[in-house]
């Protein structure tokens, strides 16, 4: 297993940590649901985040596949 593939699974992995954190914390706060809550925010703020880092995996994964084939 090389490096490019190796990051590409951290990289899903704390996509996954990501959004079941954001998916916990929204789902203790959503009744309260209002721009000052604080807790809401931040899982937002996780759900995005995971997202993001799912695409960075995907792109890892692309870049692994570009490589190979050159």
């Amino acid at each position: 297993m090389n490096h490019d593939k190796k990051a590409a699974d951290t990289l899903r992995w704390m996509a996954w940590t990501s959004i079941m954190i954001g998916f916990v914390l929204f789902a203790f706060n959503v009744t309260d649901f209002r721009s000052e809550n604080f807790l809401l925010m931040m899982s937002i703020g996780f759900l995005i985040a995971g997202m993001n880092i799912f695409l960075l995996s995907t792109v890892f994964r692309l870049l692994h596949i570009g490589k190979q084939e050159v």
